[in-house]
Order: C-alpha cells, then structure tokens, then sequence
C-alpha cells in the first residue's frame, strides 16, 4: 500500500507538536481523524512511527528515521503550491511598484509609457518613498532599490550604475567663491537631508567632514534638493544623468570621488512567476539600463 500524502503530512505534524490534539487544530481535522491518518500511515509502511504516553507522542526509532524526509517533503509542497499561486496566467490585475522619488516621479512614469501601451489590462500602482518597504510582507510587488536587496526569499536583478556627483546651478556660482578642493564645501550653502544622515556618511567615506550643521538648506525629500539645486539655493548632490537634463546646472569638484548608486529590481521570490509581475520586471530592467532617457 503506497502511503496517502495526507497520512505524511498528519505524521510531521504530530512529530512537530508532540500531540495528536495538537496537530488535529494546527491542520484543521479532528483528533480522531489525526489518530486514524497515523495508523494507515504505519499499515501502510508496516511500521511503528510512534509510542503513546502520557506526555504525548513519542516518535520511535523508525519514526526519527522518517521524520526529516517528511518534513522536506512538506516544505516541497508549500514551495510548490506557492510558485502555483504565483503562475498567475491572467493577465488582468495590478502590480504594484515601489520606488524612490526620483525614480517615482522623475523616471517611472516615462519608463512605464511604453509598458502600458503594450498591456492596457495591468494596472500600476507606484508607491513613492525613501523607506525599503517591505517585500517579504507584500508591501510591493517589485522594488527598485539603490542597493543589493540580500533577503533570501527575495529575487534581485541588478540594472545598471547610476554615478553620482555635486552640482550647482550658474547663478550660485557666480555669486560665490570658486572651489577648488573639497574642503571648500563647508564655506558654501549646502543641501541636504534632515534627519537622514547618508550624505553625511557617504562624505566621510572619501574624507570630507560634515555634519548637520553644515547643511543651509536641510529636507528628507530628494525632489527638494533637486529644486534647491536648480533654482540657485546652495550646491547639492545628485545622480549626474539627471544633472545633464538641466540647463545652468554645473558639476563642481568633477573630480571628487563620489560612490555611484546600483540600480536593483526585486520582487518576492514567490511571485516572480506571476506573467504580470514577470513582465514588468523583463520591461523596467531593459528600460531603466538608461534611465534618464525618460526623464521629461
């Protein structure tokens, strides 16, 4: 007699919890129903998996033998019904897409014109935010991410390299002392975010010194330093691609080595077989290899 799928499941649930009432609520059954599943399971292989005492259910030496290939089998199943339920061939629904402000406001929506074109029936949801939202959760769909993503149950492409540098428009420069080198940035208006310290830190990385106090213009919303930049209010840093969109805006300390930013796409590992999901993914990490071409 070849054993029931279900009579395994029964088993490795009552190795896990110690208990046939146990394992009855964790897998919605009744007891009895948990009792009869063990004693065709050990009919079935002619052997004894369990003693009954008083303290519960005590796998015997055969029971321990079996119990890790029943539990790897229950994983192989769970893992498989998920990659079922992300095989969603229906290609009407939404996906829902998390991305910086700069991505979210400046690039995406230019990225995604051609996307929409092609599948009117998908519908985009784009949440804008600094904060990596969670997609272990199922905050998002599809994340783009200016770093590797390393949760295990994430998938992750990486698109391109995004340099960055320092600008400032004319008008500032020409009512300011030049600069010439790097130590120059603590005697000029400087922009920055508030209660986020990444500039700061990414500046010591190659050996300039600030701190919060050094910043004249201070927001946690990159779109606001952008708009400091080009409307003259103070020197800034942003990606260079962007930089080279707008007129009056010039690179200063071109030769600073300021790190660039990776462009990651990732999803959940679960969903990255769902056709809609997959197809935005193919499209955004074709698209965004050059990411400023979208920007209006």
């Amino acid at each position: 007699m070849t054993p029931a799928p279900d009579h395994i499941r029964t088993f490795a649930s009552v190795a896990e919890l110690g208990s046939l009432s146990a394992a009855a609520r964790a897998l919605g059954l009744t007891q009895p129903t948990v009792g009869r599943h063990i004693g065709l399971l050990e009919e079935a292989l002619h052997l004894t998996l369990f003693t009954r005492g008083r303290d519960g259910m005590a796998l015997t030496e055969a029971g321990l033998r079996l119990v890790d290939s029943a539990a790897e089998m229950m994983r192989a199943t769970q893992d498989f019904q998920r990659r079922a339920a992300g095989m969603d061939a229906d290609m009407r629904g939404t996906v829902r897409i998390t991305a910086n402000e700069i991505f979210g406001v400046l690039i995406l929506p230019g990225t995604l014109r051609g996307f929409a074109k092609a599948h009117p029936e998908i519908e985009i949801e784009i949440e804008v935010t600094n904060a990596a939202s969670n997609l272990l959760r199922r905050d998002a769909d599809v994340a783009l991410r200016m770093f590797r993503p390393t949760q295990n149950d994430l998938v992750a492409r990486r698109v391109t390299s995004l340099p960055l540098g320092i600008f400032a428009h004319e008008s500032y420069l020409a009512e300011h002392p030049p600069l010439t080198v790097a130590e120059d940035l603590k005697t000029h208006r400087l922009i920055g975010f508030d209660r986020d310290s990444g500039i700061i830190d990414a500046m010591a990385k190659i050996g300039v010194s600030l701190d919060r106090s050094d910043f004249a213009l201070r927001s946690d919303n990159i779109l606001t330093h952008i708009a400091g930049i080009r409307s003259g209010l103070g020197i800034g840093p942003t990606h260079v691609g962007l930089a080279q969109q707008w007129p009056g805006v010039v690179q200063v300390l071109p030769d600073l080595p300021v790190p660039p930013l990776d462009l990651w796409i990732a999803c959940h590992a679960d969903v990255r077989y769902n056709r809609r999901v997959r197809l935005l993914v193919d499209h955004l990490a074709q698209a965004l290899r050059t990411p400023y071409a979208f920007v209006p």
